[in-house]
């Protein structure tokens, strides 16, 4: 996540409606293995997850109803 995201992802993580989502955070400069098995080539990139299948996936996106989405796809 960028440094615009981290805030949105931040309040999202800590409602109540989403405690059952896992935030995982990629160091996108030293963990090159996943985002190639994750096919990630830019910064900023969330992607949503329910269970092993991919839902939703954004890159650079800075508006909170949109990452509320993503958040709301892994439930």
């Amino acid at each position: 996540m960028c440094k615009q995201q981290k805030p949105i992802v931040d309040r999202l993580s800590n409602d109540p409606r989403f405690a059952k989502v896992a935030v995982f955070r990629v160091d996108f400069d030293t963990n090159k293995d996943l985002l190639r098995k994750w096919k990630v080539s830019e910064q900023g990139t969330l992607i949503a997850f329910k269970g092993a299948v991919e839902k939703m996936r954004s890159t650079g996106d800075v508006d909170p109803a949109a990452v509320e989405k993503i958040f709301a796809a892994s439930l």
